[in-house]
């Protein structure tokens, strides 16, 4: 019964929108005030979805995933990469429906990860992917609810201490490389100590990113592209190397030694 006579008059007692939607509880002074309020409860619920109970969320979090590259990942220059290593995580927690992923469920992953080995900066990592796979999809529309990611902090992780090569250890370091086996690793080392380029960067260069005195990087891992200015001699020796070892516009093979 929704309506039931009481002491103080007619109880109206009722879920307009059903089971789980918002309760509604009031006392009206006649039968046909409380039976007029129903009525209009139960219209008010068709045109108001305050009144209706959420639907549920039946996609997957890898569905959740889906949606985040086709609509964002896919721009970012290591969105592949990200995709891949949430599809894995999403797997190693079991794909769970998204209305009843919590940030519990990811603790939970996040300690087993910790006890398998992973290091604390590379799980503070895919925190911080997942984190904003809630976060864009939200933006887009396509995620209702708060960030199931927000109220969990990162572990704090402690720098370690930069330490940085002498010149005479600068000098030594040379030395090895020009009488290593690999004919590139010296040459590699000396554009990475002139422009502060990471190795996989100087490794990686045309003879096209080499002119009027600069090198250019592109597709940094900042995403920026920069210009470096660099001697005469560094920038003759470069040329040549290429034009003795160089593949195609490539100056450097592999510079592993």
């Amino acid at each position: 019964m929704t309506i039931k006579k009481t002491d103080a008059g007619w109880l109206v007692d009722i879920q307009p929108g059903g089971r789980g939607a918002k309760r509604v509880r009031k006392t009206l002074k006649t039968l046909a005030e409380a039976k007029s309020y129903e009525a209009w409860l139960r219209t008010k619920v068709n045109q108001d979805a305050e009144w209706a109970p959420a639907r549920r969320d039946l996609r997957r979090l890898s569905d959740l995933i889906a949606v985040w590259y086709e609509y964002h990942g896919r721009s970012l220059r290591s969105g592949e990469d990200t995709k891949r290593r949430l599809i894995a995580m999403s797997e190693a927690m079991g794909n769970p429906v998204a209305d009843k992923f919590s940030v519990q469920l990811f603790a939970d992953y996040r300690e087993m990860r910790l006890r398998s080995g992973i290091s604390v900066s590379n799980m503070n990592r895919e925190h911080s992917y997942l984190r904003s796979v809630f976060s864009e999809l939200k933006r887009l529309g396509q995620w209702k609810s708060d960030n199931p990611m927000s109220s969990l902090r990162q572990f704090k992780v402690v720098e370690r201490e930069l330490s940085y090569l002498d010149r005479s250890q600068i000098v030594r370091l040379l030395h090895e490389l020009g009488v290593g086996r690999n004919k590139h690793a010296k040459l590699v080392a000396k554009i990475c100590l002139a422009t502060g380029a990471r190795w996989s960067e100087a490794e990686g260069l045309s003879i096209r990113q080499v002119k009027d005195g600069l090198i250019q990087y592109a597709r940094t891992k900042s995403g920026k592209t920069r210009a470096v200015p660099i001697d005469a001699g560094l920038f003759n020796e470069i040329h040549a190397h290429h034009g003795q070892h160089g593949n195609g516009e490539r100056i450097f093979e592999s510079a592993a030694s």
